[in-house]
């Protein structure tokens, strides 16, 4: 017994350290660049030259087998960095790190995919969101349509919006309904190849925050699906056979995005108050004890989020897989916490640098990204309704 605990020690201390080289790696990459508000071709990049796009891969097939809890260490650090390219690989964390999880995936798909990922260098995200159906989230079935071709294949044409890091990615996780007319719908997900004829990428918004994240717009035109690549066909409202997986990894992996975004922040303005003095240059902003008191309320907002957040990964990770289903609500909680967290950090610390921190630059462009996620699913409405619903069932009970 003692020796499998030790084996079982050495074995996450190694995975730690193995992690911590790569992601070393990346952040001076990312550092190297001067990243800006356009999308950086070069930051993807840097985060497969430095090997992270494998580490989620499960060790049996050439990766490091990491879970989520080094998702959220490696997000959250990417974040403070730079919050678009955070926000870019997190998609794929979520997908890739999801599917080692995940009982749904067909023998052979999910494999298919580590190899594409560890010898090509691919990256995948799932493209869900459409313009005028609503979020996936909220249960909207969607308008892309999936034509059987007989052969066990399909045929989809439709559009897909806010697929993030678009230009950089080699494969989509695809939802699409299937045409016909069963009752309810049936709705798919398909692994689609990028490259393949009658897909198109094209730009998308001009949007308020995480704008170097291309999260564009996903056309495909009778584009040809194979058999093998169906990930699955349920009816419309029923449950992923994936299990809670891909929420939770999803609802983590963002959380971690925008403490990370915060965390910049608080970074970036305590050495600009270090370094600032104003006036007869006898004290540095640092000193002037109004500014200790917003910079003390920031770094508590993110302290907590971070306690959350973490607390939450290690709960799922220790879980047993029957039993995850349960922890939706603290996924939900981490992802809500983490994101206001993040708004509350970078409005504290603009108030902080004041005019200086106005200008285009790393404090106003983190202020800008972290408001990008109040946008992201799990909704905090959602999830406060949830809460609430919880509390009333317990005390009705």
């Amino acid at each position: 017994m003692a020796e499998a605990v030790r084996d079982k020690a050495s074995a996450a201390t190694g995975l730690r350290t193995e992690v911590e080289a790569r992601l070393d790696d990346a952040v001076t990459r990312l550092r190297g660049l001067d990243l800006g508000d356009e999308y950086d071709p070069r930051a993807a990049e840097a985060v497969v030259g430095a090997g992270l796009h494998t580490v989620f891969v499960p060790r049996e097939h050439d990766g490091l087998g990491a879970g989520v809890e080094e998702g959220v260490r490696i997000l959250a650090a990417l974040g403070a960095v730079d919050g678009s390219t955070a926000l870019g690989f997190a998609m794929h964390v979520h997908v890739v790190g999801a599917a080692a999880e995940s009982p749904g995936w067909p023998d052979g798909l999910r494999e298919w995919l580590y190899r594409e990922v560890v010898a090509r260098g691919a990256l995948v995200n799932a493209a869900s969101t459409e313009e005028s159906g609503g979020s996936p989230a909220r249960g909207a079935v969607p308008g892309t349509v999936a034509e059987p071709t007989g052969d066990g294949g399909y045929r989809l044409t439709g559009e897909k919006t806010w697929t993030t890091w678009l230009p950089a990615l080699s494969f989509a996780l695809v939802s699409a309904r299937v045409a016909g007319d069963a009752d309810p719908p049936l709705v798919g997900t398909f692994l689609v190849d990028l490259g393949a004829q009658g897909v198109e990428r094209h730009e998308g918004f001009e949007a308020l925050g995480m704008r170097g994240s291309a999260s564009g717009r996903l056309r495909l035109d009778a584009v040809e699906v194979g058999r093998e690549r169906v990930l699955s066909v349920r009816a419309a409202g029923g449950p992923d056979p994936r299990g809670p997986a891909p929420q939770a990894w999803f609802g983590l992996s963002i959380a971690a995005v925008y403490l990370g975004v915060g965390e910049g922040a608080r970074r970036d303005v305590a050495q600009w108050a270090i370094e600032r003095r104003p006036g007869d240059g006898s004290a540095a902003v640092a000193e002037i004890p109004s500014v200790q008191v917003r910079l003390g309320r920031l770094d508590a907002t993110l302290r907590v989020a971070r306690i959350v957040v973490l607390d939450v990964a290690r709960r799922w990770a220790e879980c047993q897989p029957d039993d995850r289903g349960s922890l939706g609500a603290e996924v939900a909680l981490a992802k809500v916490v983490a994101t206001n967290a993040a708004v509350t950090a970078t409005d504290e610390a603009l108030r902080i640098a004041g005019g200086p921190g106005f200008m285009a630059g790393r404090l106003e462009r983190a202020f800008r990204d972290a408001r990008a996620g109040l946008i992201n699913p799990p909704l905090e409405d959602v999830a406060l309704q949830g809460f609430a619903r919880a509390v009333l069932d317990a005390e009705r009970r």
